[in-house]
């Protein structure tokens, strides 16, 4: 659900595509364009493209709009895509593509009387993010070279291998060499993630091991951390996905590049 910044609801469709394009710029940080809206019978609508290229996000994102009262039919679209190639988050690089296939959206108004777009339901969807495993490698150690440096530890070099281990599961395979003043270590750190049948988020395992005295006071200082994640899990399930759409599968697939694939759709 999201908030049009305006009272009345567009009905023509170049409003609608400068209505989303507007409201959209508040999510993401990107300059030109993103909304792009096809219809030759509004408000039947041939296709939304939404284009993300090179967009950021970060962690100052406004929350999703609530609906105060009723809610009514707004438009349908055959096709609704959302691309995006080098899109970052907190730095973190990857590309998206996602395709939706017989859309209804919804309208209502939330508690400031502002319009409000609402996914209400599609037959079937799908989106896949995608990162190279050389790009994640360069975003782990400029984040968490920028932690470390904070304790007098500086990341010489970092090696990331990532593998599938299943349809839902994933490992990786973390060597860095690290110093402290004149002391050197190296830092194996080994993580596996898994997600059930029933779409169960858990990492199933998280290692350290430390070589010399700077790679043991490193591993006794993240056994902590890692302990509290192995205790945690997150249901996917739970997660609200806007309308009735609803998980139907997950896979991961590992080669140069990592990919996760989501499969979702208006029923159980």
């Amino acid at each position: 659900m999201i908030s049009l910044g305006r009272k009345d609801f567009p009905s023509p469709k170049g409003e609608l595509a400068e209505a989303l394009d507007d409201a959209l710029h508040r999510f993401v940080e990107k300059p030109g364009p993103i909304v792009e809206l096809r219809s030759r019978v509004f408000p039947y609508v041939d296709e939304i493209a939404i284009n993300l290229d090179n967009a950021i996000l970060d962690s100052s994102l406004p929350p999703l709009a609530k609906v105060e009262g009723e809610t009514g039919r707004a438009f349908e679209a055959a096709v609704v895509t959302v691309s995006g190639r080098k899109v970052s988050i907190r730095g973190l690089p990857f590309d998206l593509r996602m395709e939706m296939h017989d859309v209804v959206f919804d309208k209502g108004v939330d508690a400031n009387g502002d319009a409000v777009l609402i996914l209400h339901r599609a037959r079937e969807g799908q989106l896949v993010m995608s990162a190279l495993q050389l790009e994640l490698e360069q975003a782990f150690v400029r984040l968490v070279g920028a932690k470390a440096r904070l304790y007098g530890i500086d990341l010489e070099r970092v090696r990331l291998a990532m593998r599938a281990r299943g349809r839902r599961s994933l490992a990786a395979d973390f060597q860095i060499w690290a110093k402290k003043f004149f002391a050197r270590a190296k830092i194996d750190i080994y993580a596996q993630l898994d997600i059930s049948n029933e779409f169960v988020v858990k990492i199933a395992q998280l290692k350290c091991k430390g070589e010399g005295k700077l790679g043991s006071f490193a591993c006794a200082t993240l056994q902590p951390v890692f302990q509290r994640l192995l205790e945690k899990s997150f249901a996917l399930k739970s997660f609200p996905l806007l309308g009735d759409l609803h998980l139907r599968d997950i896979h991961v697939a590992v080669a140069d590049t990592v990919e996760i694939t989501i499969d979702f759709g208006s029923g159980a």
